[in-house]
């Protein structure tokens, strides 16, 4: 058995980057993006995220972010040519999007929002195809936030899976008596149910989708 030693990251776990197979993260977060906030809001501080980037297979280390109090990294997704990352700096009450450059690991900003622009940060998070901020809340509001701004209300039960150009996927669980679960398409724009049906969707390799 071949074992690798990958720079001092053994005690954080590995996870894979939304998207891609080439590229894993370790990260060490307190609690989540919401409870990040909470803790600000009562005076407290969040120690901030220590984050990597490891390659396979060469097992490139890279560390995209210096850790800093106050800022929240999100788990990073693929984008083109490279990583996305969606950062909150409650130190500037800011919402940043980055992009970073897998190759020439330059990293550019190509978004910024005041953190006004939304209620709160529940369920704040990036998807692909094409690159988007949303947010779910916990009143079952679903918001596009960017590149687009819209927002229409959804069931409880419904998470988003993936969005495909003007089409968002979300998969919606039932118990009737039995659990199951079903894919309702909506539309970008109006929230609009274009078609449903039933199955679970699952994110393969090579780029496509499967139904089971």
């Amino acid at each position: 058995m071949e074992i690798r030693k990958i720079g001092q990251l053994s005690s954080m776990p590995l996870d894979k980057v939304t998207g891609t197979n080439n590229w894993y993260y370790s990260a060490e977060w307190t609690g989540d993006i919401y409870e990040a906030e909470e803790m600000i809001q009562n005076g407290l501080h969040f120690e901030g995220t220590n984050m990597y980037l490891i390659r396979y297979p060469h097992g490139e280390v890279i560390k995209p972010f210096d850790r800093k109090k106050n800022i929240y990294i999100q788990r990073p997704v693929w984008n083109q040519d490279g990583i996305a990352f969606l950062v909150v700096d409650f130190v500037c009450r800011e919402i940043l999007i980055y992009h970073l450059n897998v190759d020439s690991h330059i990293m550019l900003c190509i978004a910024k929002l005041p953190l006004a622009t939304v209620t709160d940060c529940y369920n704040l998070q990036l998807s692909m195809a094409p690159l988007t901020l949303y947010r779910h809340g916990s009143d079952g509001l679903f918001e596009l936030i960017w590149p687009e701004r819209f927002s229409f209300m959804v069931d409880s039960s419904e998470n988003l899976v993936h969005r495909d150009g003007a089409e968002l996927y979300f998969s919606k669980w039932k118990e009737d008596p039995d659990y199951n679960e079903e894919i309702y398409v909506r539309s970008v724009f109006t929230g609009e149910v274009i078609r449903h049906f039933s199955g679970i969707l699952y994110d393969m390799p090579d780029g496509t989708w499967w139904l089971m």
